[in-house]
C-alpha cells in the first residue's frame, strides 16, 4: 500500500514588503487568507514524489534547483522528484529580481520560505502513513473568464469588455474543469489532497495587502471541512481571470467578499468532485522530466527606437492608438479606452532589450523544465509558464491518462506561453517584455513535450529519466 504524508508551513512575512502583480507594486499592508506552503508526499515503497504548492506568484528554476535539494535531505528523496508548484497570487512579495525587485528583501523572504518550507516536508516525512487514493472532477462554472475579448480588425484588447470598438467575441474559453486528488486512511480518515483549478488568481483586486487569494479560500474551507491538508495547483490559466467581460462594473471579479465567495463556491465543487471521485489502484509511482532550450524573442531595431523616442520625446497631443500600432503591430495591449499601457510596455521593452545586449546567444536559450507524475491512471504535469487554456485542454484531451492535472507555474516562471493564434491578434499576453519573451512556438513545442512524457509513462507505467531536448531555431 501507499504511503502518504503531508505537511504545512505559514509562510506569510512581516509587512512591508513588496509585492508584484499589482500596479506601482505597494508594500504589504496586513494579511487576508495568509500564504502558506503545503508539502504532499507519496512513497510507494521504492520510490518517493512530493508535491510542494506555494501561494507565492512565481519562483525561478534557479531558486527552485536550490529548495528541491534543501528538501530532498529531510524528505529523502531524490530532488528531481520534486514538483515545485506557485498558485500565482498576485498578493505575494517579489520571489526573484526580474520584476524590478531590489536583491535584499526577495532573498530574505526567500530564506524564510525555503526554512519554514524543509519544516513543512520534514512533518510529512513524520506522518507518512498507509493511504488510499481517489481523483474526482467536475465542472464549476461562472467564476474563470477568458479575457482575450476580439475588437474590429481581429484585433485582442486584454480585459476589454464586449462592447465597444466593434466587439467580434472572445477569443477561447475558460477551462472550467475543476479536479481533486485526495487521501484517505484505510479507516477513511482524509489526510489531505490537491485541488486543480485554472483561473488567475488576482480576485483581491488592488488592496496592498499579502493575501493567498481565493486559493487561500479554497484550501482552507477544505482542510476546515475534511481535516488534512490540501495543497492548490492552477491549471492552464494564462488567458483567464476572474473579472466577467460582460459585466458593466469595474469591481466585477474583484475585492474580499467575491474572493470569500468564489474559494467557497469551488470548495463546494471540490467536495462534489470528492463524493463523485473513484479509487486509484497505484503500483507504483511514475516520474520523468524532460528539458527544452527554446529561445527568447528579440526586439527589432526599430521598436527600441520607437520606445526610447515614446519615454523621452513624446508630444503631449500625441495619438496613443496609433503609436501603440507602431510600436506593437497591433491595436492593443489592454483595452483600457486610453492605450495606458504604452509606457509600461515601452519601458519593459527596453528593459529586456538591454538585458539581452548584455548575454551571449546561448544565455538567450532558456531550458524548460516539463515534468510529469503518474498515480496509477491519473498523471500531474508541470508547465513553468503560464499557458493559455487551449494549450491545456489539449494536454488533457490527447492525454493518455483518465484524469490529468495540469499545473503551471511549477518548477520555474518563464514568462507567458500563449498560442499561436494569440500572436496575431495582440493584447498582452504575447507582447513582448520580460513576462512574454519566449518565442511564439514555445507554447505548442512544451505541450508536445509534455504529452510524449505523459505517453512513454503510461506506456512503461513507472520512470525516472531526464533529458535535455534540443533548441528550436531562433526567432526575431
Amino acid at each position: 500500500m501507499l504511503r502518504i504524508g503531508c505537511g504545512r508551513a505559514d509562510i506569510t512575512p512581516e509587512p512591508g514588503l513588496p509585492m508584484v502583480g499589482m500596479p506601482d507594486t505597494p508594500r504589504g499592508q496586513g494579511v487576508q487568507w495568509p500564504l502558506r506552503s503545503r508539502v504532499f508526499l507519496v512513497d510507494d515503497g521504492e520510490r518517493r514524489i512530493a508535491v510542494v504548492c506555494f501561494d507565492l506568484i512565481d519562483l525561478v528554476s534557479s531558486h527552485v534547483a536550490e529548495l528541491r535539494e534543501r528538501l530532498a535531505v529531510p524528505g529523502g528523496i531524490d530532488p528531481e522528484n520534486i514538483l515545485v508548484a506557485c498558485s500565482h497570487t498576485h498578493r505575494a512579495p517579489f520571489t526573484e529580481t526580474g520584476w524590478g525587485a531590489a536583491e535584499e528583501p526577495t532573498r530574505s523572504y526567500l530564506d524564510l520560505v525555503f526554512a519554514r518550507t524543509t519544516q513543512a516536508m520534514s512533518e510529512a516525512v513524520s506522518r507518512l502513513q498507509p493511504a488510499e487514493l481517489s481523483v474526482g472532477t467536475v465542472l464549476a462554472p461562472g467564476w474563470a473568464f477568458n479575457r482575450r475579448p476580439i475588437y474590429a480588425g481581429g484585433q485582442v484588447g486584454t480585459h476589454g469588455p464586449t462592447w465597444g470598438n466593434g466587439f467580434m467575441g472572445m477569443e477561447g474559453t475558460a477551462d472550467e474543469e475543476l479536479a481533486v486528488l485526495l487521501a484517505r486512511r484505510p479507516d477513511g480518515t482524509v489526510l489531505g489532497g490537491l485541488v486543480d483549478f485554472a483561473c488567475h488568481p488576482t480576485a483581491m483586486g488592488h488592496e496592498p495587502v499579502y493575501s493567498a487569494d481565493y486559493p487561500g479560500v479554497l484550501t482552507e474551507e477544505l482542510e476546515n471541512r475534511h481535516g488534512g491538508i490540501f495543497g492548490f495547483l492552477i491549471g492552464a490559466a494564462g488567458d483567464t481571470s476572474t473579472p466577467d467581460p460582460t459585466s458593466r462594473d469595474p469591481e466585477s471579479g474583484f475585492g474580499r467578499d467575491h474572493t470569500l465567495a468564489m474559494g467557497r463556491a469551488l470548495a463546494d465543487k471540490a467536495d462534489e468532485a470528492i463524493q463523485e471521485g473513484r479509487p486509484l489502484a497505484v503500483d507504483r509511482i511514475g516520474v520523468v522530466s524532460t528539458r527544452l532550450r527554446i529561445p527568447q524573442r528579440r526586439p527589432t531595431p526599430e521598436e527600441v527606437e520607437l520606445a526610447r523616442w515614446y519615454l523621452e520625446e513624446r508630444p503631449a497631443d500625441l495619438d496613443e492608438l496609433d503609436f501603440t500600432r507602431r510600436l506593437y503591430g497591433h491595436d492593443y495591449t489592454f483595452n483600457d479606452g486610453k492605450q495606458l499601457g504604452n509606457e509600461r510596455h515601452a519601458e519593459e521593452l527596453l528593459r529586456m532589450w538591454q538585458w539581452q545586449r548584455g548575454n551571449s546567444d546561448d544565455e538567450l536559450l532558456e531550458e524548460i523544465e516539463i515534468q510529469a507524475i503518474s498515480l496509477g491512471d491519473m498523471a500531474i504535469v508541470g508547465f513553468p509558464v503560464e499557458l493559455f487554456s487551449d494549450l491545456g485542454r489539449r494536454v488533457k484531451a490527447e492525454s493518455p491518462f483518465s484524469d490529468t492535472f495540469i499545473a503551471t507555474l511549477a518548477n520555474g516562471w518563464h514568462g507567458y506561453a500563449p498560442t499561436l493564434e494569440a500572436f496575431t491578434r495582440g493584447g498582452y499576453e504575447p507582447r513582448f517584455a520580460y513576462p512574454s519573451r519566449l518565442a511564439p512556438e514555445a507554447g505548442d513545442r512544451m505541450t508536445d513535450g509534455a504529452l510524449e512524457l505523459l505517453h512513454g509513462l503510461a506506456a512503461t507505467g513507472h520512470g525516472s529519466h531526464h533529458s535535455t531536448m534540443a533548441p528550436m531555431p531562433d526567432s526575431s
